[in-house]
């Protein structure tokens, strides 16, 4: 593109993410946005964690520690999700903005969409990782639509639903493909484990939420308890500073060492065997490694049966959505249990032929998901929304 087709060269925007993975993706698409082809220069504020920090948000509120999973669950959150709502008004009223991109966490975010369409109507509106219209039924959409949001879908399904129902939305393809990628090799970090035999390497990954920390941690380590350094060798991977405290505490009830890791979590899940994993963002990256998942889910009573009963797909976890076949293994509610996690990961250890067609099928993940560059076409599509450019 040539600088005759820069319309305008300075823009400001609010970034409103939520929980941690919702940081993350924030994170990558404001270091698209900083650093663009387009010589645009951006100002970001917003409400997210740590990670859009460090790639330069300046913060409103920090709220990556009150994510949650289900309907009923996230009650005990909403005095906080008050406050930060409050703040977010007070804002968006004085703050000089151009736009707002609204990240995962629909519940807040379309009570502060329907807020800006009533104050300020003069401020464009994205979504990135919109409301699954696909999976939760096209009223998602139309409210999406009557609000005036920009969707940036990241699934081809979720952009034909949106389509359909008459959204302005560009297919961006998943920031994954660029993102996912393992580095070192494994024989290194076996090294870096102390481990020094043949025993398969196991990583445990709880969530990024201290519900699931809290809930799903425990069935998993009394489930693993009796093989650790017997039949495999494990890690825990922690997603913040948050988790890692939880962890640490979690483990030192159950007076179990193991190994917790921060950072180069793709290299860590590729030097593994197989993987158990809360059911998230988590599993989508390990099925672009291509490591066999034992994924667990569990919500309250209440939360479990309003689901079954709005959510149209029979699985829970994105890749055996996308495929439309059960390639990860899903351990739900009762299922999600130390002695059947225990029963699967030796059934899984004990069958070479069971892991390589696992990793085969993990394969046609990528094939769904397009093509890399999705942080940049994002990128245009706002500039684009923004008037910036042609």
């Amino acid at each position: 593109m040539g600088r005759s087709d820069i319309l305008r060269k300075y823009v400001r925007i609010a970034i409103l993410a939520g929980e941690v993975s919702g940081d993350i993706q924030g994170s990558y698409l404001a270091n698209g946005l900083l650093n663009n082809d387009y010589g645009i220069k951006v100002a970001l504020c917003g409400i997210g964690g740590e990670y859009m920090r460090n790639r330069g948000v300046k913060l409103w509120e920090e709220t990556a520690r009150y994510g949650s999973v289900g309907f009923w669950e996230p009650v005990k959150f909403l005095p906080n999700w008050l406050k930060i709502y409050n703040k977010v008004k007070e804002m968006l009223k004085k703050e000089e903005l151009d736009g707002v991109i609204f990240i995962d966490n629909q519940g807040f975010n379309l009570q502060v969409a329907k807020f800006i369409k009533r104050e300020r109507p003069d401020l464009s509106m994205f979504y990135y990782f919109s409301p699954q219209a696909w999976l939760w039924g096209s009223g998602i959409a139309k409210q999406v639509r009557d609000l005036g949001i920009k969707v940036l879908a990241v699934f081809q399904k979720e952009a034909e639903v949106y389509r359909e129902n008459n959204v302005e939305v560009y297919f961006v393809g998943h920031p994954l493909l660029d993102i996912v990628e393992a580095k070192v090799p494994s024989e290194k970090i076996r090294e870096s484990l102390g481990i020094k035999d043949d025993l398969p390497l196991i990583g445990i990954f709880p969530g990024s939420r201290q519900q699931e920390v809290i809930s799903l941690l425990p069935i998993i380590l009394e489930g693993i308890a009796p093989l650790i350094n017997r039949e495999a060798y494990f890690y825990i991977a922690s997603a913040s500073d948050f988790t890692y405290k939880w962890i640490g505490e979690i483990l030192e009830k159950k007076n179990l060492y193991i190994p917790i890791i921060s950072n180069n979590r793709y290299d860590y899940m590729n030097a593994s065997k197989l993987l158990i994993m809360a059911s998230g963002t988590a599993v989508l990256e390990a099925s672009l490694i291509g490591i066999p998942v034992i994924a667990l889910y569990k919500l309250s009573w209440i939360s479990w049966n309003i689901a079954k009963k709005i959510v149209h797909y029979p699985y829970a976890t994105m890749p055996n959505i996308l495929l439309e076949k059960p390639v990860v293994i899903e351990l739900l509610q009762k299922d999600a249990n130390p002695v059947r996690l225990r029963e699967t990961v030796r059934e899984l250890l004990g069958d070479s032929k069971k892991i390589e067609s696992i990793k085969k099928d993990l394969e046609g993940v990528r094939e769904v998901l397009g093509e890399k560059g999705a942080i940049k076409r994002a990128v245009e599509f706002i500039f684009k929304g923004l008037n910036c450019i042609e």
